[in-house]
């Protein structure tokens, strides 16, 4: 025993330590409960109660983290359950404590000498919690095929056994789900969670009590007094026996073909579908994943179009700069009349945040006046391409929007002269529609202004000759002199 506070090897029942003086009978009565747990996990081991084994170990750990024999065996234990990297966990710890002369490191050289073991069990525990996916998503058919795959790679795997024959408890196939048990329990004789799967199936598969299996009557014997004569009798050919008996084998030949056939055959056809549905899923993931590739590709290529159409309008700009045919001072000065808009972005999104878009209503007004300007519009248009046009379009939206709702108020409230601007702004920028023209042509007809006023109801006849708008144009220009 070492002492546990400065390792010192100490004698056999000695209650302080030789060199640093410590108290150790704590440490030695941890010690012995810890040897009493381990001997008790490997009874529970050898007779195959390997749940019981795994709960003594970790109590015996619990008391002496250093009891090399304890951690060694519930590795074991956890290999033998199906779980090989607990039970990798527990020899790596136990080599840490104890590097040299450890029985772990066989077991761990015996585990890591076979690749291909090993990456078998690995695709058990994948197979295992993917068929827990499948089974948590409601797919209990692809989970029980993954399961069974994983059973037939390790069929001592406990948890598989368990999980399969909880989907098939699920589905109503008791007598299959109950196999499986019966299989979990021949590796762990006293797993709580089989014991109780099989008890559930007894209470489904019987309700009312009564054992399952009917017992035999005994069969009764009489005695009967023999005659007191003595008679012989030929014994003769029993024919019937050999009757019943190839009757027996033919009836039982038609209920293999007629029962059990069609039964392995369904099995086979449900494992075959199952199969197919997940080939078919992969399949259907390949297909997606190839036109997720063929989009981004098709993306790329544009891309590079675009990229090509630039360089080529940007090769154009060098051969009129290096030509002498570039405006510098237009390009300048359109550059800097779109670097305007971002602050007025900012002050128009405030105010229709605060429900004031009117306030900034002018701003826009002036501003899109500089984007239509002759002098800066053209050599927007040239040299900022499709930057000049979204910015146009996006002030023209809100003058059209703004704007009209704003100089139709004023109209309404008989203000005509201050209408004018705002109706005459949004028909510049676009708002070309009939009401526009209408109550512009309205707001000049009534300032005074009859010529602008025929203008406009002209171009609205013009371009909506069959609107109610023109026939009230056609009337009010019967009006003017």
């Amino acid at each position: 025993m070492n002492c546990p506070k400065c390792g010192f090897e100490m004698g056999r029942n000695r209650r302080y330590c030789d060199q640093c003086g410590a108290d150790t009978v704590v440490a030695m009565r941890l010690y012995r409960l810890s040897n009493r747990y381990y001997n008790e996990g490997l009874a529970r081991a050898q007779v195959r109660d390997l749940s019981g084994a795994v709960l003594m170990l970790k109590k015996s750990l619990e008391n002496n983290k250093r009891n090399i024999e304890a951690r060694n065996l519930l590795g074991l234990v956890y290999y033998e359950m199906g779980e090989p990297v607990l039970a990798l966990s527990e020899w790596i710890i136990s080599k840490h404590f104890v590097p040299e002369n450890n029985q772990a490191d066989y077991f761990i050289n015996k585990v890591q000498s076979n690749p291909a073991k090993l990456d078998a069990v690995n695709q058990t525990v994948k197979k295992y919690n993917q068929a827990l996916a499948y089974a948590k998503q409601g797919s209990d058919d692809l989970a029980m095929l993954q399961l069974r795959k994983a059973i037939s790679i390790n069929p001592g795997y406990i948890r598989a056994l368990q999980l399969l024959a909880l989907l098939y408890m699920k589905n109503e196939e008791y007598e299959k789900a109950k196999r499986c048990l019966v299989r979990a329990q021949k590796t762990d004789v006293a797993n709580t969670t089989t014991l109780s799967y099989l008890a559930e199936i007894d209470r489904v598969l019987n309700p009312d009590g009564a054992p399952v299996r009917a017992e035999r009557k005994e069969e009764a014997v009489s005695y009967q007094p023999a005659s007191s004569g003595i008679t012989y009798r030929e014994d003769k050919p029993n024919y019937i026996a050999f009757i019943t008996f190839f009757a027996g084998i033919l009836i039982g030949i038609a209920v293999l073909y007629w029962l059990v056939v069609p039964t392995v055959r369904s099995d086979v056809k449900a494992e075959y579908a199952a199969q197919e549905r997940d080939y078919g899923a992969e399949i259907a993931s390949y297909t997606t994943q190839v036109s997720v590739l063929e989009n981004e590709k098709k993306d790329l290529a544009d891309k590079l179009a675009d990229a090509k159409l630039q360089a080529e309008r940007l090769q154009e700009e060098v051969d009129a700069a290096m030509s002498g045919e570039f405006d510098v001072a237009g390009y300048e000065q359109a550059v800097l009349v779109l670097m305007e808009y971002p602050e007025l972005e900012a002050k128009v999104k405030k105010a229709e945040s605060d429900k004031k878009p009117n306030s900034v209503l002018d701003d826009l007004i002036a501003y899109g006046e500089k984007l239509r300007a002759s002098e800066n519009g053209a050599t927007l248009r040239k040299k900022t391409g499709e930057r000049y046009t979204e910015i146009f379009n996006e002030v023209a939206k809100r003058v059209k929007e703004y704007g009209y709702d704003y100089g139709h108020d004023l109209y309404n409230d008989k203000k005509y002269a201050e209408a004018i601007p705002y109706l005459l702004a949004v028909y510049q920028m676009g708002g070309t529609d009939a009401d526009t023209m209408y109550f512009l042509a309205r707001s000049y007809q009534r300032s005074g202004d009859e010529e602008n006023a025929r203008a406009y109801f002209q171009t609205l006849v013009r371009q909506y000759p069959n609107s109610e708008r023109a026939e009230m144009a056609h009337q009010c220009m019967d009006g003017l002199e």
